[in-house]
Parts: C-alpha cells; structure tokens; sequence
C-alpha cells in the first residue's frame, strides 16, 4: 500500500458526466472552509479555475521536492501526508478527510514540496493552480485572513501533537492518536468507535515513531485494558476508556 518513491500514473480530470454525480463544483467549494463567505457570484468565477482531479487509491498527488503549483481540496476520500528521511524512512505526518485542505506550503519561499501527497483511497480533489491562488490572495483580503487563520489552526495543531508526544510514552501516544482518528473518522458501531481506515500496525507506527513491534505491543495493553475492542483494521475503540487511560497516563 506503500511503495517507494516511483513515478505515479497522470491523474486524469473528471469528465463533465462523471462530475454530474457530484452536488455541483460550486456547492463543495462553499463547503470548505476557506471559501464558505464567498457570494454565490464569486464561487461561481471561482469553480472555473478549480477543476477536479481523480487519484486512485495509492497514486501519488506529488513527491518532495516538486514544484509547489497548486493547492488541493479534498472533494471525496483520504490523502496521507508524509515525509521521506534519507534512510528510507517515511514519517506519517497525517491524514486528511473531505473538504480538508492541503498543499498550502505553496507560498513558501523555496516553491518546492516538503512533503509527499497520497490517496489512501480512490480521491477526488479539489485543484486551485498558484498562480490563480496568488491572485486571489491579493483580490480578496477577506480569504487571505481565513487562509491566515486555517494555517495557524494547522501550526497549532502541529504543536499539540509535538508536545503529546514528548509527553507521552509509545502507549500513549498510540492512544492519542485513536482518539484523534476516532474523532475525525470514526463512525459509531456496536462495539465501539470504528476507524475503517484500513491502517496496518506498521502505518501506526510511522505515525507515533515507534516501531511495528511496539505497535503491536501497545494495541495488546489497550485491548486488555478495554480501550480497544478491535486491534485489526478495521480497528474499533472504546472513546470513554480510552480516554481514561490518557488520563491515567498523564497522572
């Protein structure tokens, strides 16, 4: 499911049939969070620079080190977010869900990715070009502030999850982590919370800095404990207990 560095098929653009079985462009756009205050006029203008792209679940959206050209909404499906170290290792940095967005270190100075982009799942996006995303920066002050503020959301966000995991050892953070996923991901079922994400214990891993082992390991004291009820994916948790257990681990 995660493959080296290889060149990824062209994604191709959703034909106008295919995008008829979607609510229109406009009303996903109004949808995100970035864009919920534009006039129907604006979102309107806005739809003809913001094709959809399709990826195939584990196609890649872009490595490293490529040009940083577009920013990214997601329309339907998963996009995990990673970085690759020289020894070969991939750190999970995250996974992202419908309207979230990605891609924004665009502006950054070096117009380059620092971090590689994949499907988890067959994913439809949103694609604003750069150049188009500059301009309306510059247009529109109202969406530079929202934009400002989706950003310091995510650096915050960032932080939180670099303190927990100082804080933490590799139990808990594994249970900081289901509970993120339970919450943005999980539906309810009859034993529990249930992240169908098809997450195996070595992409857990990449995700807490530990290895597939202790993964393993951590999954078997939260599943005695009662804090998980499924340890295979699909992967179903016990939100009270676990928690309890954070609660305890923080004592």
């Amino acid at each position: 499911m995660f493959g080296g560095h290889l060149d990824a098929p062209v994604p191709r653009w959703a034909t106008l049939a295919e995008m008829q079985e979607y609510p229109s462009l406009v009303w996903h756009l109004k949808n995100t969070q970035l864009f919920e205050d534009l006039a129907a006029s604006e979102l309107e203008e806005l739809s003809r620079i913001t094709p959809y792209k399709r990826f195939a679940a584990g196609e890649i959206i872009y490595h490293m080190e490529d040009p940083a050209d577009a920013l990214y909404f997601v329309r339907e499906g998963m996009v995990k977010i990673s970085m690759y170290f020289p020894n070969g290792k991939e750190m999970i940095l995250g996974l992202l869900g419908q309207y979230d967005i990605f891609g924004e270190l665009l502006l950054l100075a070096s117009e380059r990715r620092p971090n590689q982009a994949e499907a988890v799942v067959d994913t439809t996006l949103i694609v604003m070009p750069e150049g188009d995303f500059q301009r309306l920066l510059q247009q529109q002050p109202r969406i530079a502030m929202k934009f400002i503020q989706v950003m310091s959301t995510r650096l915050w966000q960032a932080q939180q999850w670099q303190a927990e995991v100082g804080a933490f050892d590799a139990p808990g953070r594994l249970a900081n982590l289901l509970v993120r996923l339970a919450k943005d991901f999980g539906v309810d079922g009859e034993r529990g919370t249930v992240i169908d994400l098809n997450l195996t214990q070595q992409d857990l891993a990449k995700m807490i800095g530990a290895t597939r082992e202790t993964v393993s390991h951590c999954l078997a004291r939260l599943l005695e404990y009662g804090a998980v009820k499924r340890r295979r994916a699909p992967i179903t948790v016990h939100l009270p207990r676990l928690q309890q257990f954070l609660d305890e681990a923080s004592e």
